[in-house]
């Protein structure tokens, strides 16, 4: 992985770095370097539905979980590069991974112009075309309802982004094959979008999103609540899975564009 000192460039974006990976096969096409760039991985959210009769308010409960270490950017780019592998397999491909807080929180919104993000785009741009990168597949946080895959239908309340875990402790449900009843469930949750970028530009290309939840609950288990039906290293599990789904998902509808 080479670092550089922004320092010496007069850059403002802390904590980034590229990693090379290798170059897959031939393509007739002009070569095209590829970086993908995850910003979805800073914090996850904990949602409590909270019922609100009489109201199409979101009154849920939320509370933001920062996360430590960037295994779930490095799920999502890993993800990404499956996409970019199988639709440009002549491309290079490079990562990049990012500590500065400032760019999280811009997201998106760090391609379009402004006081707020101008001098971080220049930053990055910079970076990606050291790199002699052509193009960037940057991955973000997206905000929508919050829909969840119940058997054959959708359950949820109010607006999720990111990842995180939506907990449900007053809904019934039955399992449709054991007719078994019970009250409520989590559903681990990935919302997120994926913009291809071109990096001489800093303009997006196309922009492509995806949805994935995988719903626990506490039926035919000797938990009470379906929290407990899950251990914290399953519930990190599930996350990283739908995590990955949605990355692949979202990344595979961008670099399909030639």
């Amino acid at each position: 992985m080479t670092h550089f000192s922004f320092a010496r460039r007069a850059l403002c974006l802390a904590g980034l770095a590229l990693l090379a990976l290798p170059r897959v096969g031939l393509a007739a096409e002009a070569p095209r370097t590829v970086a993908v760039l995850s910003l979805i991985g800073d914090e996850m959210s904990l949602v409590t539905r909270r019922t609100a009769t009489g109201s199409s308010v979101d009154r849920n409960d939320r509370q933001a979980i920062a996360l430590p270490d960037p295994s779930f950017d490095l799920a999502a780019a890993l993800a990404a590069e499956r996409a970019i592998k199988e639709a440009m397999p002549g491309a290079e491909r490079l990562r990049v991974t990012v500590a500065d807080k400032r760019l999280f929180a811009l997201q998106e919104a760090v391609l379009e112009p402004g006081p707020t993000s101008d001098a971080m785009r220049t930053a990055l741009q910079a970076l990606l075309q050291d790199a002699r990168a052509t193009h960037l597949v940057l991955i973000t946080k997206r905000r929508d309802n919050a829909r969840f895959r119940l058997y054959d239908s959708h359950i949820g309340d109010g607006k999720v982004s990111g990842i995180g875990i939506f907990i449900d402790n007053a809904v019934g449900l039955e399992d449709p094959d054991t007719r078994i009843y019970g009250n409520g469930y989590i559903a681990s949750y990935a919302y997120l979008q994926a913009t291809l970028v071109d990096v001489a530009t800093m303009r997006a290309l196309a922009s492509g999103s995806a949805t994935e939840s995988m719903m626990t609950t506490a039926i035919g288990t000797s938990a009470i609540l379906a929290w407990d039906a899950l251990s914290p290293a399953g519930k990190v599990e599930n996350l990283m899975k739908v995590a990955d789904l949605a990355a692949y998902r979202a990344a595979r509808d961008v670099v399909a564009i030639r």
